[in-house]
């Protein structure tokens, strides 16, 4: 008699397939037949699925091929739940019909194509259905106990460890961090939390970087997976594992995820190529509201209607159109200029010089906690062998000391960001733009442009019709830009003026830049810092602060006129 055997598996990682298979020959051994080999059918899919290729194929057979059909248990068939039992009726009947027989090995039920199923038979198959199916739900039970277990006890069950994790299987450390993949992981929270980037931004940052084919969707889902501040989610399960950044840390991200929106356009309408750059002096962001006949202004946000502030600001508008064109005019022209490059050189240097003073503090620190080791050591040595009565006093040093340890893990990893931020800058600032590439350029480059080279733009009107534009490079180089639209015009002022945005004047001192560069990058001051000495400078200078009107009546304003 010749016969197909047929098989089923739930997984690919499963070798029960195998198994069923080798009983099936055994059994054509014994009985003495052909077992068809070359037409063996088995397929990988869960016995409750409604799309069975290898079902579909054994229903194709006729009586040319084979004679019977041979299967190691009625549940290879089927394991469709219990409002289902009829189903595998359904399949032996279909199987019937082909004009060939059906044996199954677990029951040593004979089905043959040309007898009709009695009502035992039937019974038999109901009964056959019903349990197979609570098999199955047992074996799910079983099978989800046996991974809690597991996962407690901190075992390993199979699952894909997330990016910058391994499974060291030779230390038998589940959950061992991946040193190069945790660095990646590291910058860009850092780049998230601490440096201001989009999403969007730090894909394509950590893209030209590590060439990471990385979308925005990427470094969101891992910005918000929270095993990266050691807890692992899994079967409903929290699971501890080591942590690769600070909590704190991934919390400031998840609030900076959440208000990507302030840096990020959606939608074409009205895209504003400043935005998240484009300040108010109040300190709010500016957007972009359509005053009528096709003219767009950037307005404070505390004067949008849905904007719930109890002041509103009295910064006055500035045309869109107009405040793009001199933003773009000044950073094409700034960008590749000597004086800028030689500024963004002196930077570079002052951030050196930073980068050298945290390698020298971080050695310094380790070396403060080597030799607190080395007394944790020797004094959990000395509890050992000590008397019982003084042990409480050694006890209550030694938790000292270990706290002053955790304190220096604490300041190390605080010096890493600062590092990395520090590492960062350089990299941003080594990035040079080619005039070539400003000659054809699209809005949303320019935007790409503004992120990467300018910190902020702010407007601060004097009156309704005019004021000082104010850009300030990631350099710490600025540019004031005397604005008014009766008529349009702009005036971009040099290097050697200064704005005072109290007063709303400008001041001329030629001998201050260096005296700004000492004071806003004094290492390990905060940039609020440097802008207040800044500021307290020009309040005490001698020169006399001028206003708008003063500078137009005082200064040959058409050297400084700009092309818009």
């Amino acid at each position: 008699m010749r016969a197909i055997a047929f098989s089923r598996v739930s997984t690919s990682k499963q070798d029960e397939g195998v198994r069923q298979i080798q009983q099936i020959q055994k059994y054509c051994t014994e009985n003495c037949y052909q077992l068809i080999e070359d037409k063996t059918i088995s397929e990988i899919v869960s016995g409750v699925a409604d799309e069975r290729t290898g079902l579909n194929e054994l229903m194709q057979l006729s009586k040319s091929d084979a004679d019977i059909i041979i299967v190691s248990e009625a549940s290879r068939l089927t394991r469709k739940s219990e409002d289902d039992f009829m189903d595998l009726y359904s399949i032996v009947k279909a199987i019937q019909s082909t004009g060939l027989d059906l044996f199954i090995l677990g029951s040593s039920q004979t089905y043959t194509a040309d007898k009709k199923l009695t009502l035992v038979d039937v019974i038999t198959l109901v009964i056959e259905a019903d349990r197979n199916a609570k098999e199955r739900e047992q074996s799910k039970v079983r099978f989800k106990t046996g991974k809690e277990k597991k996962l407690l006890a901190g075992g390993y069950i199979g699952h894909t460890m997330p990016f910058g994790y391994i499974n060291n299987e030779q230390k038998a450390d589940y959950f061992s961090i991946n040193e190069e993949e945790a660095s990646i992981i590291k910058l860009m929270f850092d780049l998230v939390a601490n440096q201001g980037y989009t999403l969007n931004q730090t894909a394509l940052y950590l893209h030209r970087l590590y060439n990471l084919n990385w979308k925005e969707s990427h470094v969101r889902v891992k910005i918000m997976n929270t095993v990266y501040k050691g807890e692992f989610k899994i079967m409903n399960t929290v699971i501890n594992v080591p942590a690769i950044v600070d909590v704190d840390v991934w919390n400031i991200a998840q609030s900076n995820i959440s208000t990507n929106h302030l840096s990020v356009n959606k939608g074409t309408k009205n895209f504003n190529g400043l935005k998240g750059i484009i300040k108010c002096p109040c300190g709010c962001n500016m957007f972009i509201a359509n005053i009528g006949k096709g003219v767009k202004t950037y307005k404070c946000t505390t004067k949008s209607n849905g904007y719930k502030y109890v002041e509103n600001c009295e910064n006055v508008g500035i045309n869109s159109d107009t405040v793009s064109s001199i933003v773009w005019n000044i950073t094409q022209k700034y960008i590749n200029v000597d004086d800028f490059k030689a500024k963004t050189d002196e930077q570079k240097q002052l951030i050196a010089i930073e980068i050298k003073a945290i390698e020298r503090r971080n050695s310094a620190l380790l070396a403060d906690k080597a030799e607190l080791s080395t007394k944790i050591d020797s004094l959990v040595n000395n509890i050992i062998e000590a008397d019982k009565s003084i042990q409480p006093i050694l006890n209550k040093k030694l938790s000292e000391l270990v706290a002053a340890g955790g304190n220096i893990d604490k300041q190390i990893e605080k010096l890493n960001i600062e590092s990395s931020k520090a590492n960062n800058k350089l990299k941003d600032l080594s990035i040079s733009l080619l005039p070539a590439l400003i000659g054809n350029i699209t809005d949303a480059e320019k935007n790409e442009i503004y992120k990467k080279y300018i910190d902020s733009v702010v407007y601060h009107s004097v009156k309704l019709h005019k004021g000082f534009i104010v850009i300030r490079f990631i350099n710490k180089v600025e540019t004031i830009v005397m604005y008014s639209n009766r008529p349009l015009t702009a005036y971009a002022l040099p290097s050697t003026f200064f704005f005072n945005p109290i007063t709303k004047t400008v001041i001329e001192s030629k001998g201050f830049e260096s005296k700004e560069a000492k004071i806003l990058y004094k290492i390990f001051e905060g940039d609020s810092v440097g802008d207040n000495r800044a500021l307290q400078l020009l309040a005490s200078a001698t020169t006399p602060e001028l206003t708008y009107d003063d500078m137009k009546a005082n200064y040959p304003m058409n050297d400084y006129l700009m092309k818009l």
